[in-house]
């Protein structure tokens, strides 16, 4: 059972990271100090060191953050009953939706991509939280497979594969406000091209 304690403790850090991530969206990276996330948050300065020892890890610990969340949609869209196809463009769809919401913190990691220090990603926390929605997509696509309503292939590639096509698509339309109209457009093509290809009907080798 979680104690009391451990609960406030929780709490304080949520609070933390949460006011964090909004003062890094309204005044980027080099703008954000230790100072204004204290404010943000409405606890002490000394608070905040007793969770993160600078900006860098604060900043770091928004980012993983932001990973559970679009974890957390990826699992509520898997968990839907629809077919494969279905479910992939349902994740889409919601996450564009996720995106545009908190547009100004995407601009901002694109921005201090450079931040994350790439030789040490693997096994970092970051980096297994990112690696889990690899692991969430490649289950439903193994799922797909073995129910003959996709082709055999590697489903953690494929996964992969998938997962860089769709941050791409939305790091180069972050500045492109996206109606239901354009979501949708947006939704059926990234779909089509995953699971259709590019190739010409009726052509093959």
């Amino acid at each position: 059972m979680v104690s009391r304690k451990q609960r406030e403790t929780e709490f304080r850090k949520k609070a933390i990271v949460e006011a964090a991530r909004e003062v890094f969206s309204e005044r980027g990276y080099d703008g954000t100090t230790l100072d204004s996330v204290a404010e943000k948050s409405e606890f002490a300065k000394g608070t905040l060191y007793k969770f993160f020892r600078n900006k860098e890890e604060l900043y770091l610990s928004v980012v993983e953050d932001v990973f559970r969340e679009i974890n957390d949609i990826a699992e509520k869209a898997m968990s839907e009953e629809l077919a494969v196809r279905d479910k992939f463009a349902l994740f889409i769809d919601r996450l564009i939706t996720h995106f545009s919401d908190h547009a100004d913190f995407f601009r901002l990691l694109m921005r201090e991509v450079g931040r994350i220090n790439m030789t040490e990603w693997r096994g970092s926390p970051h980096a297994m939280i990112h690696e889990k929605l690899n692991d969430i997509l490649a289950q439903e696509l193994e799922k797909g497979m073995k129910a003959k309503e996709l082709r055999r292939l590697d489903p953690l590639k494929a996964a992969q594969v998938f997962n860089h096509m769709v941050y791409a698509y939305h790091m180069n339309n972050l500045f492109y406000e996206h109606d239901q109209k354009m979501r949708k457009q947006a939704v059926d093509f990234l779909i089509s091209v995953f699971f259709d290809g590019i190739g010409a009907e009726g052509k093959t080798k």
